[in-house]
């Protein structure tokens, strides 16, 4: 009962809360989490109890429900995007997705062991920081009409490597704190070579075969064949990932980025959306309520040192690791630097590695503080500094018209509604 209670009242606050973020401009997932934070048991819900019996609890059922929640989440991701598509994302891309993944991951993984975290906690602080999260510098580029701008289009394709690979290392860091294998430099590098060479042969595998009983099963007529062939792809393909030893959620990706290139697409990822309504904001909001304030109420000032040069660390390695390549292949230092802030904003994939990180055991509250702290801000930080970055564009490109102009003022706003949304 108190498992029921406990995802009821967290699917309705995490939605509204999500819907009001909306509102915004800011990303839901914040609103699901900080729904979480609310009425976790380190905040509101130590207060919510009837006849003695505390109203949330986050038991066994409900971390179930959590976990499925995860999976769906990159199941629906790789529905995003096919197989062809990440072997389409051309030289450029490829380049500043690598980089973009590689730089944040070095440099995260380094900051935590200068300040003496260990080799476990450097692997889980360098996961967090690899994975871009798109969605709200694409609405940014929307707004400003901008999607068809070299840059904009760099970003995309940037960031669908950066998916891939920045899920494949979170497979790997997953595998890690999940079992009881002694971490060495050698090891990582070892498990990461071979977890990517698994990943890639599941992702061939299933492209070849999952498209075609899709395809098939499609021929129906009943209603239903389809999303129970779909939902049996995504947890089958979760199992068989974890029998080889990588992440559930690795082989969920992989089946989705397989059945994205199927007939069914259409059916399949509105059917994906309506189920993770229920199982996604459980995972967010789980991943809020163990979130403990007081962690950020401390007297350890190397703690407050490490969560500002986290932050810093993570606005500069996306800036480093994707703007410079972005600005030679460019040809354009300003357009680089938009490539590198569009970059910066993390969300989901770093929510999942700090949620599945704390659930085992493998980092303190103060780190997932600080992970949190981090997503939190980036996300809030990159569209700004997106929009800062096209608005002194604007600004110069004025200035100079004005100059040999007719004499008529420039305009002084950017009209950027209404908006139009395309599924």
């Amino acid at each position: 009962m108190q498992a029921i209670l406990t995802v009821c009242i967290l699917v309705f606050f995490a939605k509204v809360l999500g819907e009001v973020f909306s509102w915004r401009k800011i990303p839901a997932v914040l609103g699901e989490l900080v729904a979480g934070m609310i009425l976790g048991p380190y905040a509101l819900g130590q207060f919510l109890v009837i006849g003695g019996v505390q109203l949330i609890e986050v038991n066994e059922i409900v971390l179930a429900f959590g976990e499925i929640g995860g999976i769906l989440i990159l199941f629906a991701a790789g529905l995003e995007m096919t197989f062809q598509d990440f072997r389409k994302v051309g030289t450029a891309g490829f380049v500043i997705g690598v980089l973009g993944v590689v730089v944040p991951f070095a440099m995260g993984y380094g900051l935590s062991v200068f300040f003496g975290y260990g080799t476990v906690v450097g692997l889980v602080v360098g996961a967090a920081l690899v994975a871009t999260s798109i969605s709200i510098t694409s609405l940014v580029l929307m707004e400003l009409n901008k999607t068809r701008a070299p840059e904009a289009c760099m970003m995309v394709s940037a960031a669908v490597v950066d998916d891939v690979l920045g899920l494949a290392i979170l497979g790997v860091i997953v595998s890690f704190i999940t079992s009881s294998t002694a971490v060495t430099a050698l090891g990582v590098v070892e498990v990461i070579v071979w977890s990517l060479v698994l990943w890639l042969g599941l992702t061939v595998f299933f492209a070849l075969i999952l498209p075609r009983i899709i395809n098939f099963i499609g021929k129906g007529q009943t209603e239903g064949p389809v999303e129970a062939a779909a939902t049996a792809a995504c947890f089958g393909a979760s199992a068989l990932a974890s029998l080889l030893g990588l992440s559930a959620i690795v082989g969920a990706f992989a089946a989705g980025m397989a059945i994205a290139s199927s007939h069914m697409i259409g059916k399949i990822r509105e059917y994906i959306k309506k189920i993770s309504i229920i199982f996604s904001p459980v995972f967010f909001a789980l991943a809020g309520a163990q979130f403990n304030i007081s962690s950020f109420i401390t007297m350890d000032g190397m703690f407050y040192l490490f969560f500002v040069v986290l932050v810093v660390v993570a606005l500069v390695s996306k800036v480093v690791g994707c703007g410079l390549p972005a600005a030679y292949f460019l040809k354009c230092r300003s357009k680089g630097v938009k490539v590198g802030y569009g970059m910066v904003s993390r969300g989901e994939v770093g929510l999942i590695v700090a949620g599945v990180a704390i659930s085992t055991g493998a980092i303190s509250q103060d780190i997932y503080s600080a992970i949190l702290g981090m997503i939190i801000i980036t996300t809030v930080l990159a569209p700004l500094l997106l929009r800062k970055a096209y608005d002194d564009e604007v600004s110069g490109d004025s200035e100079v018209t004005v100059k040999g102009s007719d004499g008529r003022d420039a305009p002084d706003f950017i009209p950027t509604y209404p908006l139009v949304f395309e599924e």
